[in-house]
């Protein structure tokens, strides 16, 4: 059931209504042009994994779906919507008439009624998930860029792909603007993969855009590491460049190593990282998924840090004041990041508004 309660008291402002299914597992809730997005994963209650949308100005608050058809649902994100309302979603597995088989494909969706008109899928090899456990998916980020919105999505191969929100990927469906290399392979044994969302934002001043993901397991990029290594995870920037006359990525910073970062937040041109503390490995070596209390044990404490958005020099630590890790993300309001912890804490740190 959806619920509109008061932000001061709780209670609820109006009766709930149906939304999705009973026993589902709710992933996102996205909200754009006044329409509330959820997506589902798992087919947990044997329901089917997909995209609900409910109009919220609309007096009959019609629930609206799309399904992938498939067992392991859509990018945790949840939904991204673009300037014309054209709603973005990245379908694990699956399949549909005009995509055809899902493969971490790009669906562009219609807004009104969730049909696909357009769609990307990289070529890369196919997500087999016998255990069932959480996967690295990432929800695309779309922004404007010289007159015409881009948009970045990264597959299971570790790699980022620069996608033109006119033509996905060009007459075959396959061919991005520009990819990166693999920075971050998914690994369903180690936890390796690019996680949750990204963060973008533009440096006004020297009118840059810029990119940001959340990279766990080992990062394999070839370049200098003036943060250190970083064995268990780190924050990636990139810059949006242009190469050749066309728009590209560039790795501009990998930060110090973080334990399975949450997705970043931009504030005030800085980047906030939550390193949640939580073991980035999901399953032993014989494919055994960990037990919640194997996953308890091989927690670390969680740290926040805040980083320069331009170079990732470590601006603050937390330290050791969280004593848990954090299972969830990082969310940013009113000059403050809150997190929450698995010891039942909810953490405020204040963010200075200049740097």
């Amino acid at each position: 059931m959806l619920h509109t309660v008061n932000s001061h008291t709780g209670a609820d402002m109006e009766a709930a209504i149906p939304f999705v299914p009973a026993n589902t597992r709710v992933d996102s809730l996205n909200i754009a042009n006044n329409v509330l997005y959820a997506t589902t994963s798992k087919a947990c209650g044997g329901a089917p994994n997909g995209l609900y949308a409910i109009d919220l100005a609309d007096d009959s608050k019609t629930v609206k779906s799309f399904l992938t058809n498939g067992a392991m649902g859509l990018a945790r994100g949840g939904a991204a919507t673009a300037t014309d309302s054209t709603v973005y979603v990245q379908a694990i597995d699956g399949s549909g008439e005009i995509a055809g088989q899902y493969n971490h494909t790009v669906l562009a969706l219609s807004p009104g009624d969730l049909k696909v008109k357009d769609y990307f899928t990289p070529t890369t090899l196919p997500t087999n998930n016998p255990g069932n456990i959480d996967l690295a998916t990432v929800t695309p980020v779309v922004f404007p860029y010289k007159e015409r919105e881009l948009m970045v999505a990264a597959g299971n191969d570790g790699r980022l792909y620069l996608l033109d929100s006119k033509s996905l990927g060009g007459p075959d469906h396959k061919t991005p603007l520009y990819r990166t290399e693999p920075f971050a392979p998914s690994n369903m044994n180690t936890g390796g993969g690019i996680w949750g969302n990204f963060a973008s934002w533009e440096d006004e001043a020297t009118s840059t855009r810029w990119v940001y993901a959340a990279l766990w397991g080992e990062t394999i990029a070839k370049i200098p590491a003036p943060n250190g290594p970083a064995p268990h995870g780190a924050i990636a920037a990139f810059k949006v460049v242009e190469q050749n006359g066309s728009p590209a990525l560039s790795l501009a910073w990998i930060s110090r190593d973080m334990i399975s970062p949450a997705p970043p937040v931009i504030a005030n041109g800085m980047v906030l990282a939550l390193a949640t503390g939580a073991s980035p490995r999901q399953r032993r070596e014989n494919g055994t998924p960990y037990t919640a209390e194997d996953r308890v044990k091989m927690a670390d404490r969680a740290t926040l840090y805040v980083l320069d958005g331009d170079t990732g020099k470590e601006l603050y630590s937390s330290g050791t004041a969280v004593t848990s890790f954090a299972p969830g993300g990082l969310s940013f309001a009113n000059g403050r990041a809150y997190f929450g912890t698995y010891d039942s804490y909810l953490y405020s740190f204040g963010i200075p508004i200049e740097h």
